[in-house]
């Protein structure tokens, strides 16, 4: 069963009412946008239908294992080719290293609460905040580095 914004809206016009096409994409994604600000408000949004709730959770780095940053490291490996240096080479062991890690001490990610999800087979189900229009994922990470309290929004885990 396919479950593209088209498959739903022919299912929505079988079953309930006609509407235009364009004017019921336009409220999914009006829908979806007010969904994600809600959650970026530091608020928990209950998906109903025994599907649990969608919000973002705080999560400490662990610093044994440090993550690239890959935003960060492409942009300074973009300088370095423009400057025209040589990229470090792991069997040469020359050139400049490029990676950069992350160095704060958290980070905030969408997180589905399954635990209290009443649905078959829900360990084989995941969340993925698409980049969508106006970038899902850039909005957190933006308002993390823009506000310096937002940390205290969302719960820790």
């Amino acid at each position: 069963m396919s479950h593209t914004l088209t498959n739903i809206y022919n299912n929505y016009v079988k079953d309930y009412s006609d509407i235009e096409k364009s004017l019921f994409t336009d409220i999914c994604h009006e829908f979806n946008m007010m969904i994600i600000d809600y959650i970026l408000e530091g608020k928990e949004f209950n998906m109903g239908n025994n599907l649990s709730t969608l919000s973002i959770i705080r999560r400490d780095r662990d610093p044994r294992s440090p993550r690239l940053d890959w935003g960060e490291s492409n942009k300074y490996k973009k300088q370095l080719l423009e400057e025209g240096q040589l990229l470090y080479n792991a069997e040469t062991g020359k050139g400049v290293k490029w990676h950069i890690y992350h160095t704060d001490e958290f980070y905030c990610k969408y997180y589905w609460r399954k635990g209290k999800c009443k649905i078959k087979n829900k360990s084989v189900y995941r969340f993925d905040a698409t980049r969508g229009i106006k970038g899902n994922k850039e909005k957190l990470i933006n308002l993390l580095k823009t506000d310096d309290l937002a940390y205290l929004k969302f719960k820790k885990q």
